[in-house]
């Protein structure tokens, strides 16, 4: 056994009533005579030194004191234990995310049989501790945990308007707390490009700049470097980050900075400073192809994650329609009208990033001209693109804006356009059930969970991006986590949890 961190704890928080105080919820609580008394401090132990668990047990101790020093106890004898212990047989029956907790009156026992289970027991041991400081001591409890979903992502467009690299760590940090596993990275639009391709400088160059009308240049990207450190940081925190290269819609900003790539190179093209579903759209032709595919090998390159998603939604066909290139496709390829011409566009794209050992993913929109076998389909006007593509055999993710939309005002009292008749409340993000809707019980394997969408269209800066997701997104974390919920005592622990202010 390695002795990691003796540390102290010198908060000052208020008191809360209630104690066992964990969002998500955890599977089954049982609680035990007795208490553990924390007053004289923590000792982190750990079950071997390997540099993973090393990397567990260094977070554990940052997110439980932050940014404090760290005091040690005049008396190592009276410092409780926090014992970090890996069992490979544990929970066998579990998911690669269970983990259990034991409270005793001299110790707290963490056990996972994954490292992404025992990172996830030490989130849920933050909240117990950190809730219960002024005290300085839990009761005894059994906890033993398990997701109810495999997929529980948050979105972030940074297309309408740009956030730096700390914020997106930042938003990454807040995923982390709520135990959420998936960062959807919206890197391109027609608003603006933010993703550096060092093949094509000016997709960043022009790309990733708009004159407003006021003359005021307005825009931003992420270096490579940028992007590899925020892959990084989310790594090191289980978050995988999949990145959203939009085609063969919402290309404007691509278009502008090359118009090669549209069905009408010599008329002027800007990058659109209003919102709304622009005209442009990628002409289907072998120097569009060979572009994206230059654009998707450095992009692959950068994550390493399974997915690249692929967008496929809001395409206006009008260009391809007057296109002789596009019709000219169509007649070769034998395809009876665009929507099928937008398949192949996706499946030509799907199948090389399949080269590269990657999975496509796309908007509820690209089940309208047909499914390959192996796309994941993303559902987000309502559940019917989802439950058509179970049909077919396919993955999906439920996000209908109903349940999922974060840009959406929490209440009716909110600022809002004129034209935003839809709010989300807390209740109703609470309420989302990925696997409900007319899905056949055979297939309901396939819907793999959940995602909250944040588009920015209205968000500005970082505190409206703060107030839109703040504290609906402990509810959809509960909602894709927990299978024991209740929306009253969900309430009380979120107005009683410290770690989520």
């Amino acid at each position: 056994m390695r002795l990691i961190l003796l540390l102290a704890l010198s908060f000052s928080l208020p008191c809360f009533a209630q104690v066992v105080n964990i969002i998500p919820n955890p599977s089954k609580i049982e609680m035990k005579e007795g208490f553990m008394d924390f007053k004289q401090g923590l000792s982190i132990r750990t079950h071997g030194d390997d540099a993973e668990l090393m990397a567990i047990t260094r977070q554990f101790g940052n997110s439980l004191f932050g940014s404090k020093e760290w005091k040690v106890p005049q008396s190592k004898t009276d410092a409780r234990l926090i014992i970090l212990q890996l069992m490979p047989a544990l929970n066998a029956k579990g998911t690669d995310e269970s983990y259990s907790i034991r409270v005793f009156t001299d110790s707290v026992l963490i056990q996972a049989h994954t490292y992404r289970g025992l990172f996830y027991g030490c989130q849920s041991a933050t909240q117990l501790f950190i809730n219960s400081v002024l005290t300085n001591e839990i009761p005894c409890m059994e906890i033993t945990d398990t997701p109810q979903y495999g997929w529980r992502g948050l979105h972030l467009d940074v297309c309408r308007h740009f956030f730096p690299a700390d914020v997106v760590k930042q938003y990454i940090d807040l995923m982390v707390k709520l135990k959420m596993n998936v960062f959807h990275w919206h890197l391109t639009d027609d608003q603006g490009w933010r993703i550096e391709i060092k093949k094509y400088p000016r997709l960043t160059e022009v790309g990733a700049w708009c004159t407003q009308k006021d003359g005021f240049k307005y825009g931003g990207y992420y270096t490579q470097q940028e992007i590899k450190e925020i892959v990084a940081y989310a790594a090191e925190r289980y978050i995988t980050v999949i990145p959203e290269i939009e085609l063969p819609g919402h290309s404007s900003a691509a278009i502008a900075a090359y118009p090669f790539l549209s069905c009408t190179p010599n008329e002027p093209k800007a990058i659109p400073t209003t919102w709304g579903i622009k005209k442009d759209i990628y002409c289907p032709s072998d120097s569009t192809f060979h572009f994206l595919t230059d654009v998707l090998d450095e992009v692959c390159a950068l994550f390493p994650g399974q997915y690249i998603h692929l967008g496929g939604d809001e395409a206006p066909k009008d260009a391809w329609k007057k296109s002789a290139v596009a019709q000219a496709l169509m007649k070769k390829e034998n395809l009876k009208n665009e929507e099928e011409l937008q398949h192949y566009f996706l499946k030509h794209m799907e199948d090389y990033l399949a080269t590269k050992g990657k999975r496509c993913i796309g908007w509820g929109e690209i089940v309208k001209g047909g499914l390959s076998d192996s796309v994941l389909v993303m559902s987000w006007l309502n559940k019917k693109a989802g439950v058509k593509a179970t049909e077919h055999g396919n993955q999906v993710i439920m996000t209908p804006r109903a349940f999922c939309y974060f840009d959406y005002p929490q209440k009716p009292s909110d600022k809002k356009p004129a034209w935003w008749m839809l709010y989300l409340s807390l209740h109703q993000v609470y309420r989302f059930k990925p696997m409900a809707g007319s899905i056949a019980a055979d297939k309901r394997k396939l819907v793999l969970g959940g995602q909250a969408n944040v588009w920015t269209e209205y968000i500005t800066d970082e505190k409206r991006l703060h107030h839109q997701i703040m504290p609906r997104i402990a509810a959809m974390a509960e909602a894709l986590w927990s299978k024991r919920k209740n929306f009253t005592n969900f309430q009380e622990r979120l107005n009683n949890s410290a770690v989520l202010q």
